[in-house]
């Protein structure tokens, strides 16, 4: 049942990705294009989790783990660019101080180094949840496959992924009052707390993504222009 679960989740990032790529195609801007690169391999994080049980444990589920992985710590930090130039497309002064923006590019690469470096150091370990089958870098409690493996490895921390939306949703309550558009700020709360630690499992955290990257595009397309036009005026 939980297999048919993250099914659904990878194809409704899979329908995410088509959405955005088609806006980005109708009407390019530079936050979509930051938005597709995370939203590129959104799909297979869920679709590997969903097939581990019937590809089973070996290089071939192994390798598939790390591109999930990689993707997720390369890519992900690129949209702390992206809500910088959404806060200046979205009109508040401040995002147009350079400092500031600076502060959102050191934050990008800070976290893809940070995070990455964690492919080479890591290792990963075979983790049962309902009836899927996933390579982790720690074996959650209550996920072992095997007695004695329970939290076994190395934990990486989500510190990217909080942050990023944690600086969303406060971006979205700003851009609620600002133009009574709550749609930012009601998808990071609904990713925010899918995030948390639940008798359900981590299913939920993946059922978020999708919704997530749903209304950060929304925002791309509603202000992204914006951006464009003032990064034009000022070159």
């Amino acid at each position: 049942m939980i297999t048919i679960g993250y099914m659904f989740i990878a194809f409704l990032a899979a329908a995410c990705l088509v959405y955005v790529a088609n806006a980005y195609l109708k009407q390019p801007n530079s936050i979509l294009l930051l938005i597709l690169c995370p939203t590129s391999l959104l799909w297979f994080d869920s679709f590997v989790i969903a097939m581990g049980q019937f590809v089973g444990e070996g290089n071939l589920l192994l390798g598939a783990t790390y591109i999930r992985y990689s993707a997720h710590w390369l890519m992900l930090p690129l949209l702390f660019i992206a809500s910088g130039m959404i806060l200046r497309g979205a009109n508040f002064k401040f995002a147009s101080n350079k400092y500031i923006m600076g502060l959102f590019y050191f934050l990008t690469v800070f976290f893809i180094i940070e995070d990455f470096r964690h492919i080479f150091i890591v290792d990963f370990y075979p983790a049962c949840y309902g009836d899927t089958l996933r390579y982790v870098t720690k074996v959650p409690i209550g996920q072992a496959c095997t007695p004695g493996m329970e939290g076994m490895g190395i934990g990486v921390s989500p510190a990217a992924a909080i942050l990023l939306t944690l600086i969303l949703l406060v971006s979205g309550i700003a851009i609620w009052i600002k133009y009574k558009w709550p749609w930012l700020a009601v998808g990071c709360l609904i990713m925010f707390f899918a995030a948390q630690p639940t008798a359900i499992g981590p299913i939920l955290s993946n059922a978020g993504e999708p919704i997530f990257t749903f209304v950060v595009s929304l925002a791309a397309i509603k202000f992204g222009n914006k951006t464009e036009e003032q990064i034009a005026s000022n070159s």
